[in-house]
């Protein structure tokens, strides 16, 4: 008799449990990282991807309409300067400019590890998970709100290796202005420069390309190397 009047108790205290859990504060960019569901749902990679989004290839992901609201690209951008600590100045123009992207041409995580001239021998060696896009280096997020598209990483030995793909309805010059400043905060090497339709933010260890794309969401491909 005893068991079924415990069985009611014991329930009630794991739901108990469960709800304390569920309303613990949350980091916002590892949240955004494995909660969206661009990397899960076959129904949001576009058609004919298949596993894509697991295996390295580019999805097209494209985000719900609400997603791209003025109160979105609001909260977001504040999200940011709660992360930096401060308003985010307007980030340096950019010191060169070529032609094309070093990326052109580049169709997975792999080859644009290799094309930003980090990933070397260890671009081979990415796994890919969502899990990697909240492994980035502290200074260098994807940006609050952001969604990933697809995610690599290494932490092999020699080959500690970041490669994400992510898109936000922020415009290219609020991202930029974002890593210029955190890395820059980090003593991280900060230099600006542009390369076709890119934006391009990189220093030792780092390369970040920014882009406008035609649906009107930034899209960001953002590698780091031994950091």
């Amino acid at each position: 008799m005893r068991i079924f009047l415990l069985a009611p108790l014991v329930l009630l205290a794991a739901c108990s449990g469960a709800e304390e859990a569920n309303n613990q504060p949350r980091d916002p960019v590892a949240a955004a990282a494995l909660d969206d569901p661009l990397m899960t749902d076959p129904d949001l990679t576009g058609p004919n991807q298949g596993n894509a989004a697991l295996h390295g290839g580019l999805p097209d992901g494209a985000v719900p309409p609400f997603k791209r609201s003025a109160e979105e690209i609001a909260a977001a951008k504040l999200e940011a300067e709660r992360l930096l600590g401060r308003p985010i100045p307007t980030a340096p123009d950019a010191a060169s400019s070529a032609k094309s992207s070093r990326l052109s041409g580049a169709a997975t995580m792999q080859a644009i590890a290799e094309a930003s001239g980090l990933g070397g021998d260890c671009a081979g060696k990415l796994e890919y998970s969502a899990i990697w896009a909240a492994r980035l280096p502290a200074p260098l997020p994807v940006y609050p709100r952001g969604h990933t598209l697809v995610a690599g990483g290494s932490d092999q030995a020699g080959c500690k290796l970041r490669a994400v793909r992510y898109v936000t309805p922020v415009d290219p010059g609020d991202v930029i202005a974002f890593y210029h400043a955190s890395a820059s905060a980090a003593k991280l090497p900060a230099a600006r420069s542009g390369e076709g339709d890119d934006k391009v933010l990189s220093g030792k260890g780092y390369a970040l390309f920014v882009r406008k794309r035609g649906d009107g969401l930034t899209e960001v491909d953002l590698v780091t190397s031994g950091l």
